[in-house]
């Protein structure tokens, strides 16, 4: 099951499930997503907002949605929350299934800080409940300091990935990346990539020098 295979189911595939035989007849999508848990980093970006009313519109039997918001500029993890619903997106969402507010929760953390700023409660609640995880979070500013491009990049996928070690039902860990850090090649194949310095080493590295040598030492 990839993020390919959600994004791109469409309305001749899914049958509206309104009565005991529909019930019988999901997609193999939507079997799978049945009951299910879902934890999501970079819920409030684009692509993450695309997940979500894809997931809830298509998959209307999915249990709840967790998803990782972080504070910000005053706003509490609560009413940025509700902003993602907002978007113009879910319009046909709530026309739809208007009854969906409640499979949403938000998770307070932030890429940014280790262990993905998670509390011990909310983590003890993802390792017991979920069963996927969609890893969409990251930063795609091409002029990002560096020690924040590798926490949120770098780190946080391999605190998630821990996490998601702990995780009791995990069916399923999906990570959307980029094809960017192989823009120089003439083709980009789908593979694993060695990478040109062990990811351990830019951690150590972006977590101990000054910011100001992390500045000049960065790519512009």
């Amino acid at each position: 099951m990839t993020v390919s295979d959600t994004l791109h189911m469409d309305n001749s595939t899914l049958p509206e499930l309104n009565s005991e035989h529909d019930q019988q007849c999901l997609t193999p999508i939507q079997d799978f997503y049945k009951d299910t848990n879902i934890f999501i980093t970079g819920s409030t970006g684009f692509l993450g907002k695309i997940l979500i009313e894809k997931l809830l519109r298509s998959c209307k039997d999915v249990s709840t949605l967790y998803l990782l918001v972080r504070s910000k500029k005053g706003k509490n993890v609560h009413t940025r929350v509700e902003e993602i619903f907002d978007d113009i997106i879910f319009e046909r969402l709530r026309k739809e299934c208007p009854k969906f507010r409640h499979k949403v929760v938000g998770i307070a953390g932030d890429c940014t800080l280790p262990d993905l700023g998670l509390s011990i409660e909310d983590r003890k609640l993802l390792m017991d409940k979920v069963n996927v995880v969609f890893h969409v979070a990251a930063t795609v500013r091409f002029d990002e300091k560096l020690n924040i491009a590798v926490a949120i990049n770098v780190r946080a996928g391999r605190d998630l990935l821990q996490l998601a070690r702990e995780m009791k039902d995990l069916k399923s860990f999906i990570h959307v990346s980029t094809a960017f850090s192989n823009c120089a090649a003439d083709l980009t194949e789908e593979k694993f990539y060695e990478p040109v310095v062990d990811y351990k080493k830019v951690m150590m590295m972006a977590e101990s020098l000054p910011e100001k040598m992390l500045d000049k030492i960065t790519p512009v």
